[in-house]
C-alpha cells in the first residue's frame, strides 16, 4: 500500500508540475512600445537673432598729380573690428525623411566699423561701416531626432558707408559714399527643437558685399566689404 501510495503521489506531482514547465518553456513576448513620431521641421517659422559680427576691410588708395592724372599708389591698408548684430528672420521648410530643405530671409542691424590710417598721410583716416544687412538663402539640412545640422548659401544685400576723412582743417576735405551693395553669403548651423513650436540654433555666415570706391580730392580709395557673423537664433514654428 505504501509503495502504491508513493507512486500515486509521485505521478500527481509530475502532472501538477507539467503545466508550469510547459509555460516556462514558452517564449516570452517582449512588450510593444510605441515609437515616438519623428520630429517635423516642415512649415513656416519666424524668429529673432543676436550675435557678433567681425568686419574686415581692405583698401587700396591711388593719388594723382595735377588732379586725377598720373595716378600712383598711396598704400594699402587692412583693418578689422568686432560689433553687434541683431534682427529677425522668416522661413519655410520642406522635409522628406531626415532631409530638410528650406528658404530663409533675414534683416539685421550692425554696429561694426573699421578704421585705418593711410601710410603716407597720417592725417587721413579710411573708415568703412556696414549699417544693415539682409540675406535670402537656401538651407539644406540633415535632421537626427530633434536636432538638425545644415548648410546655407544665398544672396546678400547691405547698406555700406565708406569714408575718406582728412583732418587738415580744409573745408570740404572729407568724402564719403553710402551705397546699397549686393553680394553673396555662405555658412552653416545647428538647430534644436525645444518642443513642437520652438527651436533654438547657432549659425555662422561669411558675407562678401564686393568692393566700393570713394574719390576725394586727388585720392581715390577702393574698399572691400566683408564680414563674418556668429549669431544665436530663436524661432517659433507654426
Amino acid at each position: 500500500m505504501r509503495k502504491k501510495g508513493f507512486l500515486i503521489a509521485t505521478s500527481a506531482g509530475f502532472a501538477a508540475a507539467m503545466p508550469g514547465a510547459q509555460a516556462a518553456d514558452m517564449p516570452i513576448k517582449a512588450p510593444r512600445y510605441l515609437e515616438p513620431a519623428a520630429a517635423s521641421w516642415a512649415g513656416w517659422y519666424i524668429g529673432a537673432h543676436a550675435g557678433a559680427v567681425w568686419q574686415n576691410t581692405q583698401t587700396d588708395t591711388l593719388g594723382g598729380v595735377g588732379g586725377k592724372s598720373f595716378p600712383f599708389s598711396l598704400g594699402s591698408t587692412s583693418a578689422s573690428n568686432t560689433g553687434f548684430i541683431g534682427g529677425g528672420q522668416i522661413g519655410y521648410n520642406w522635409q522628406r525623411g531626415n532631409f530638410v530643405f528650406g528658404l530663409e530671409a533675414d534683416i539685421s542691424g550692425l554696429t561694426s566699423k573699421t578704421s585705418a590710417g593711410l601710410l603716407f598721410y597720417e592725417t587721413t583716416t579710411l573708415e568703412s561701416k556696414i549699417r544693415w544687412l539682409s540675406t535670402v538663402r537656401t538651407r539644406f539640412g540633415l535632421a537626427v531626432g530633434d536636432t538638425m545640422a545644415y548648410m546655407t548659401a544665398g544672396v546678400a544685400f547691405g547698406g555700406v558707408k565708406n569714408s575718406i576723412n582728412n583732418f587738415d582743417d580744409i573745408p570740404g576735405a572729407n568724402y564719403s559714399a553710402s551705397k546699397t551693395k549686393v553680394g553673396w553669403t555662405v555658412g552653416g548651423g545647428v538647430e534644436h527643437m525645444l518642443n513642437r513650436n520652438w527651436t533654438i540654433g547657432l549659425e555662422g555666415l561669411f558675407v562678401d558685399l564686393g568692393k566700393s570706391t570713394v574719390t576725394g580730392g586727388t585720392k581715390t580709395t577702393r574698399f572691400s566689404n566683408q564680414a563674418v557673423i556668429g549669431r544665436l537664433k530663436l524661432n517659433y514654428k507654426f
